[in-house]
């Protein structure tokens, strides 16, 4: 090995250790072992968890560049799945939590330039809007969704957002989504 190619190979270990590196996150429902959600990022270091009834809720605030990241998991009651789930032949597909969460969104009259992507036939669905005001002030907050289902009875909504939302910031948030694995037991 030449002096040369020896430096390059050194100063290239140096210099990838110093990268940074995409963490495995699994978002977990505690009452399901099935019920696993794997995201792949840097962005997110602890989340915080809380049961909100028979609903599990995981929430980071402190992402990097300012990011907030949320996964609720949804139990839906037999009211609620007898109602949503069973006039689709009692299958779960990502379809159903999109239109319910779509419907339900707290944000409904606020959101801009909505758009979705994804077939009720993949593990995910998703969409992403904008908020441009605010109480009259200017934020520019992106908002991105992720929605899947597990059983005919488990509801998942994984959210991003981030005020100030540049298009570097909108690609990350877009390549976290699109790395969003259901874990196969």
């Amino acid at each position: 090995m030449t002096t040369k190619t020896f430096l390059l190979s050194a100063l290239t270990a140096v210099l990838l250790s110093f990268s940074s590196e995409d963490q495995t996150i699994e978002f977990k429902y505690p009452k399901n072992k099935d019920a696993v959600v794997i995201m792949t990022t840097d962005k997110f270091k602890k989340f915080e968890k809380e049961w909100r009834g028979a609903d599990y809720y995981y929430m980071c605030e402190d992402g990097d560049n300012d990011m907030v990241c949320s996964v609720l998991f949804y139990k839906l009651n037999k009211e609620e799945e007898k109602h949503m789930v069973e006039p689709f032949g009692g299958e779960g597909n990502a379809a159903i939590p999109f239109a319910y969460f779509l419907e339900n969104s707290n944000l409904k009259e606020l959101e801009k330039n909505d758009v979705s992507w994804g077939k009720m036939t993949d593990d995910f669905m998703f969409r992403q809007n904008d908020i441009l005001e605010f109480n009259g002030v200017r934020i520019n907050q992106k908002h991105m969704y992720a929605y899947t289902m597990f059983g005919t009875d488990l509801f998942v909504n994984i959210h991003l957002s981030k005020v100030k939302c540049t298009v570097n910031d909108s690609t990350a948030m877009r390549q976290i989504l699109d790395g969003l694995k259901k874990k196969k037991n």
